[in-house]
């Protein structure tokens, strides 16, 4: 018993030290007030320490689950952006942490990446952030999510959602998970960048981010590079795309979209008018399958940038690229690294885009960035 009350004062000095600080108290004054903690009896008629910052919350679950509290968790409490990514806080220690941010009504960017929460400790971070909803930039990338994102919905849900920047990379995520984040995403109206790489999509992911697309116009970046649509997944999201004018980037590289897939995505390019940045690299695309895209590219009103690295373009599609360029003059960057493409087409490449960012600049210095290398 002696050892437990020793142990529950450390927290409630700690606790008290915390709130004097935040206070701006007088130093000898606060020590006087926490030195003055005794025993139980003192303890029942203590006043509780103010816990705005969520600190004596997260100090009496470590205390209660034996787990050493971390200093940074303590210093981020009190500020605006918590940035823990791979502190390998774990699915133990997330309990901790979840109880301080059930009361903390500071944090507004919450990075926790790469912390190994597991489902039951992303969906248990999750629910605990709608105590307060206070957080509008969240990043839960590369905690192998997967069946946890349930408790995701009723973050976005309309007329109480705050979130408008959502990282979610690397998180196991398969198609059930985003048939249940689309149906989230539908009625909301605050997410404008959604980062869903490097998860398991596949056709049937494909045709519910595809169906997102055609009934939202709020995300303006979404992120699905290193999944597993294939040509039937693009061109669901190609198809879902002819009716937005809100979404201005699209990362769809490393999907294995192959020639069978540009078709769609070209057909799409030809009607949407709201697209500005488009990357495809490394999805298999021949010179063959370029053609199809080049068709839409060339008489697109808003597309600025597409990036087409490690596709074999090859001799084949080297006409397409020229097309494309000469038709589109609001194209100002073409990426072509390592796409077995003629260095007479580079150079020609290479002149014409920078003219055009000259232009745009001014007749100034060029920007930055965009040529083919």
């Amino acid at each position: 018993r002696a050892r437990h009350r020793r142990r529950r004062c450390s927290v409630r000095e700690a606790a008290a030290w915390a709130a004097a600080d935040a206070k701006g108290g007088d130093d000898e004054d606060d020590a006087n007030s926490v030195s003055d903690i005794g025993g139980d009896d003192d303890l029942s008629d203590q006043e509780e320490p103010q816990d705005s910052y969520g600190k004596l919350a997260y100090l009496t679950k470590c205390d209660e689950m034996g787990l050493v509290p971390v200093s940074q968790v303590l210093k981020y409490l009190e500020q605006e952006d918590m940035q823990l990514t791979h502190y390998g806080v774990g699915p133990r220690g997330v309990l901790a942490l979840a109880e301080g941010l059930r009361v903390n009504g500071t944090i507004t960017t919450l990075r926790m990446a790469d912390n190994h929460l597991g489902p039951e400790g992303c969906q248990l971070l999750l629910e605990a952030l709608k105590d307060r909803n206070n957080v509008s930039e969240l990043d839960l990338s590369d905690n192998g999510m997967g069946k946890g994102i349930a408790g995701l919905p009723p973050l976005l849900a309309p007329k109480f959602s705050i979130i408008t920047t959502l990282h979610l990379r690397g998180n196991k995520l398969g198609d059930r998970e985003a048939k249940l984040l689309c149906e989230a995403l539908v009625p909301n109206t605050t997410v404008t960048y959604l980062d869903l790489s490097v998860n398991l999509f596949t056709e049937k992911g494909g045709a519910a981010i595809g169906g997102l697309l055609e009934t939202t116009a709020i995300i303006k970046e979404l992120n699905l590079a290193w999944n597993n649509l294939r040509a039937k997944g693009c061109a669901h999201i190609a198809s879902g795309l002819k009716a937005n004018g809100a979404l201005e980037v699209l990362n769809l590289g490393w999907n294995g979209l192959g020639n069978e897939g540009m078709i769609p995505l070209g057909e799409c390019l030809a009607i949407n008018g709201g697209l500005v940045e488009l990357m495809i690299s490394s999805n298999g695309i021949s010179g063959k399958g370029f053609k199809a895209l080049a068709d839409g590219i060339k008489v697109n009103q808003s597309l600025a940038s597409v990036e087409l690295d490690h596709n074999n373009i090859g001799e084949e599609g080297g006409a397409a690229v020229r097309d494309a360029v000469d038709g589109n003059k609001g194209l100002v960057a073409l990426g072509l690294n390592n796409c077995n493409v003629t260095d007479e087409l580079r150079t020609y490449v290479d002149a014409v885009l920078f003219q055009r960012r000259k232009q745009q600049a001014g007749g100034g210095a060029p920007v930055e960035g965009g040529a083919a290398a």
